[in-house]
């Protein structure tokens, strides 16, 4: 009974993978093959903002692309094949789709990248297009978003704190 209620709940994929080919049959047959280093990462790290090195196999891509890791989304959700980054990860992306938004998932053959991967690479491998003012801005933002608000929190605090401190000393009491 269980079981079924976990399969039947809402927001929830249940699926598993069947035998992965090889590496290089992946790579034959993927719609999409790319390399790109993960900056951030958002919805529990189910989608990667990724910086696009190399375009191994597919269309021209942006310099930057979001990469979603699951079928699902949201606070909450899973499924069984949700795929999870990490923020300063360089990969080879073996994606089934070109389309977007680009998906990929815990059964496709998305790995980090290594050396050993670079033996893969095709002869024909292409840059991505140059990243617009905006991508660069929002890379900006959200990779800077903590320090720059951390900063600017303490800034306020010492205003605060001097502020107080001057209302302090000039009150009738601190006359006397």
């Amino acid at each position: 009974m269980a079981a079924l209620l976990a399969i039947a709940a809402p927001g929830h994929a249940i699926a598993s993978c069947v035998e992965p080919p090889t590496l290089q049959t992946s790579l034959d047959s993927a719609a999409l093959v790319f390399v790109g280093t993960v900056t951030y990462t958002y919805d529990a790290d189910r989608v990667a903002h990724v910086r696009v090195e190399s375009i191994w196999r597919g269309p021209q891509l942006n310099g930057y692309v979001d990469v979603h890791g699951s079928p699902v989304s949201g606070q909450g959700s899973y499924s069984s094949v949700d795929r999870r980054y990490s923020a300063g990860t360089r990969y080879l992306f073996v994606l089934y789709s070109a389309k977007q938004p680009l998906q990929d998932n815990s059964c496709s053959a998305t790995q980090p990248y290594s050396a050993a991967l670079a033996a893969h690479a095709p002869a024909a491998a292409h840059d991505p297009s140059a990243p617009s003012l905006g991508d660069e801005f929002q890379n900006f933002v959200f990779m800077h978003a903590l320090p720059i608000g951390a900063a600017l929190a303490a800034m306020a605090l010492v205003v605060v704190a001097v502020l107080v401190r001057r209302r302090r000393m000039q009150s009738p009491r601190a006359m006397r």
